[in-house]
């Protein structure tokens, strides 16, 4: 390995990134997330100057090697303790055999002082992290629904089928159809008792009611905090005459790609607010909040969304979500995989029964 340049890029060194268009040139073809989002992440109220948001290696222009770190708080029995959401940790095929790898990860550690926190992992990376002294302390599975027949998973399973692409997407479109068509008679009788607000930002009523269902939460909520999380300035749209210079390892470009917030409304009374980032074909839920006597009809509120927004997919790692998802409605497919929660030992504070929520770490 030879050439090779990694730099730990701290609040300050990003903004000069942005002002020199450092990682966003001609020559980038890829970049480990879009202006946009560089931008966006230097509105985070809990990042300083000199907290460390990525390392990055590059070879000759070439980005080789990306770990993203999110700084954030945790609430402890002393205060507010600094910590760092892992989130991506990627390398070029053409090094994921060497020792750039573990390398980058340990100066990843090393430059905010192993203050990690991971959301979750599969079984498959699992050990590596233990024997970086991190520690399980939370596990839940996380669901992908699949609506239809989808034309791109067939002919990437089956190449050949390639020859009859048109007959398929119309086997999709019929599939999505149908599969909408018996859900929304589910939907009808719970339906039709709900209203909502939508919204880009929280305003103080939003926030009254979302802040007594968050008051438990191992990340400390805000309304400012929120309100970044939700921003839908953080992503790149695009389209058939205006596409990505570059592709970004965030996933924060797309030609549909918003958050969709409302507070779910019955009788005059706000019962839940539902926070889902749609992006091209997939609705990802991050925030389900509600009393347990209003479980259902959040649910509906979800469903008729989902439908609405023509999205294929729901996504959600709010396990109790997934199993009604999965009990009450139709779907092609689910995958159903068990994620791992990880805390490095050099966090002061007891994850015994800690839990990391659905709206927790999410800076996708």
């Amino acid at each position: 390995m030879q050439d090779i340049q990694i730099t730990t890029l701290t609040k300050d060194t990003l903004k000069e990134a942005l002002d020199q268009n450092l990682y966003w040139k001609e020559n980038n073809k890829v970049v480990p997330f879009s202006k946009k989002k560089a931008h966006w992440l230097l509105q985070n109220e809990r990042i300083e100057s000199n907290d460390v948001c990525a390392i990055l290696a590059y070879q000759n222009d070439t980005l080789i090697a990306f770990i993203f770190l999110v700084p954030d708080y945790i609430q402890t029995q002393q205060g507010l303790e600094k910590i760092f959401w892992s989130t991506r940790w990627w390398v070029h095929s053409k090094y994921e055999n060497s020792v750039l790898s573990t390398y980058t990860k340990k100066l990843s550690l090393d430059a905010v002082k192993s203050k990690v926190l991971i959301k979750h992992i599969d079984i498959n990376t699992l050990e590596y992290y233990k024997k970086q002294s991190f520690k399980e302390f939370a596990k839940r599975d996380k669901y992908i629904f699949v609506f239809s027949l989808d034309y791109n998973l067939i002919v990437n399973k089956i190449s050949s089928l390639r020859t009859v692409a048109p007959l398929l997407k119309i086997v999709t479109k019929l599939s999505y159809a149908a599969v909408a068509s018996v859900n929304k008679l589910k939907l009808n009788k719970f339906s039709k008792k709900l209203t909502y607000q939508y919204f880009d930002t929280l305003d103080s009523s939003a926030w009254d009611f979302i802040k007594k269902h968050c008051e438990n939460d191992l990340i400390p909520k805000s309304k400012a905090y929120i309100n970044w999380q939700i921003d839908n300035q953080q992503y790149l749209k695009t389209s058939a005459t205006n596409k990505a210079p570059y592709k970004c390892l965030l996933s924060s470009v797309s030609h549909n790609i918003y958050n969709s917030n409302f507070l779910v409304v019955k009788e005059n009374k706000k019962i839940g607010f539902i926070s889902a980032l749609i992006r091209a074909d997939e609705f990802v839920l991050r925030y389900f909040l509600c009393k347990k006597e209003d479980y259902d009809l959040c649910l509906t509120a979800v469903m008729h969304h989902f439908i609405k927004s023509k999205c294929t997919y729901i996504l959600t790692d709010n396990t109790d979500l997934g199993k009604q998802i999965q009990k009450q409605y139709i779907c092609v497919y689910t995958n159903k995989k068990q994620q791992y929660s990880l805390a490095h030992h050099a966090i002061n504070y007891n994850f015994t029964s800690a839990l990391i929520q659905d709206q927790d770490g999410n800076f996708s």
